[in-house]
């Protein structure tokens, strides 16, 4: 497979549709109409070697706990087409299933780059319903079905372990620290380069643009780690599982030989065992595997849990009613929850995501108790922040009152720093902007909104120069 083969214009657009409608709209109505003279001056730099990826256009600030902040890279569009058009390309090499192992799907069908028919596949995959259980980090994949897909087998494996007495007791818990951080990129292309056959010139493309998308920080100095979790995140996820399977596959007849049960999400590891000892051993055994590709379990995240405790963590039966629409049960599930969860915890951006779906979807789910539920915890921060568009406009038809509440979630937003929140509310006012007029938000009121979201951007040049504009010139 050759570089003029899969950077194209029609893949181009494919790819630039998706950016257009992100929550860093970086992809403009004039960007679209111009796109043959600005691929065709792309594929000139590639062929003649004189591409290099751009220093972006900044950060993404994401509360992840008490004042700690993921920043995700904001890349041009330019530098986003050629990522994701060499990750496509290598997709059906690089995506494979492992059992238990979840994180990461065909994006597309077989062949669907090369063929040149990558916009029409795509247009397809984001015709399918969108579906906002959980959405961590606000990645929006270009394939809701696959992810939602992926993410309910993960749910169900989880749930159905849970329920195994066969499998022992006790469950371990851990996740990779900073993995996307962590990747050894020479070890990644060594690994590709011995998977993939004839397309070298594709896999060196992939190589320097590792080393160099993160010019912003790093300058002219090539990294030798760290692949960008961009704000799409899918080709960085094909990248990160494929960097695991070694260790996955290793790690699987491990736990197999002791009789263990071993699932993974991403960087999240999850075992079941007959012994809380047990699993410790395995989990060093992961150590002493991840050690060897760089990369080391987070102490501070690891948790032992039994059967019972963490299928209640998880709140997987909550999970599981919801998505059987089963109100009856749903609700007994959340006043279980909201028993427990002042002393053992749980995830509950996940119960309220969960929530505003089967109060969304199931009348009869709308009791004093779930609204009382949800508000009260919405109320606050650290858990509307975690909201995306779709989510917070069930919020609004769930609660109604829209110009009053909006308002007062505005104002929330704005007593904090992180900018990815204020980008998905500018997205929002933006996209459903009929549903407010509707509700009796004017177009003067939206506008005003957008306006002191830009004034208050929390020092991000993305709200001030790319988020606010974009809204405002939407509605």
């Amino acid at each position: 497979m050759q570089l003029e083969d899969i950077v194209t214009v029609k893949n181009t657009r494919a790819i630039w549709k998706k950016l257009q409608t992100s929550i860093v709209p970086i992809v403009g109505k004039d960007d679209l109409a111009n796109i043959i003279a600005t691929v065709e001056s792309l594929v000139k730099s590639l062929g003649n070697n004189s591409y290099i990826p751009n220093i972006g256009h900044g950060y993404l600030g994401y509360l992840k706990n008490a004042g700690c902040t993921r920043f995700v890279p904001i890349l041009t569009k330019e530098d986003m087409a050629v990522y994701y058009l060499l990750v496509l390309s290598l997709q059906d090499y690089i995506v494979r299933d492992l059992p238990g192992v979840y994180g990461a799907w065909r994006i597309v069908p077989k062949n669907a780059v090369k063929e040149n028919s990558l916009e029409e596949a795509l247009d397809n995959q984001n015709n399918e319903e969108e579906h906002e259980l959980v959405d961590p980090y606000f990645s929006d994949s270009f394939a809701k079905k696959a992810w939602f897909k992926d993410w309910t087998s993960f749910t169900d494996l989880l749930r159905e372990t849970c329920d195994d007495k066969s499998v022992g007791s006790y469950v371990l818990t851990s996740d990779i620290a900073n993995f996307y951080d962590t990747i050894d990129i020479n070890t990644l292309i060594d690994r590709v380069r011995s998977t993939v056959q004839d397309s070298s010139e594709i896999i060196s493309l992939l190589s320097y643009f590792l080393r160099f998308w993160d010019r912003r920080i790093k300058g002219y100095s090539a990294s030798s780690k760290g692949i960008p979790q961009e704000i799409i995140s899918d080709a960085s996820r094909m990248l990160a599982n494929f960097y695991l399977r070694p260790f996955d596959e290793s790690f699987i007849n491990a736990c197999n030989a002791e009789g263990v049960v071993y699932i993974r999400w991403a960087d999240d590891i999850v075992i079941f065992g007959s012994s809380p000892a047990k699993l410790e051993r395995l989990m060093h055994r992961a150590s002493r595997l991840l050690l060897n590709i760089g990369l080391n379990l987070s102490a501070a995240k690891t948790r032992h849990y039994t059967r019972s405790s963490f299928k209640k963590y998880r709140a997987l039966d909550l999970i599981s009613a919801v998505n059987n629409k089963d109100y009856k049960r749903y609700l007994r599930e959340l006043k279980s929850f909201d028993d427990r969860y002042g002393e053992d915890g749980g995830r509950i951006d996940t119960v309220l995501k969960a929530s505003l779906n089967m109060l969304s979807n199931e009348p009869k789910s709308k009791t004093t108790f779930s609204l009382y539920f949800i508000e009260k915890h919405l109320a606050k921060y650290e858990f509307f922040c975690l909201l995306n568009e779709g989510q917070m406009l069930k919020k609004y038809k769930i609660f109604g009152d829209v110009k009053k509440n909006l308002r007062k979630d505005i104002d929330l937003l704005l007593m904090y720093p992180y900018a990815a929140p204020r980008a998905t509310m500018l997205s929002f006012l933006s996209k459903y902007s009929k549903f407010l007029m509707a509700e009796g938000v004017s177009k003067v009121d939206i506008g005003k909104m957008i306006t002191l979201i830009s004034l208050k951007n929390g020092g991000s040049e993305i709200i001030e120069e790319i988020c606010a504009p974009a809204a405002e010139a939407k509605i």
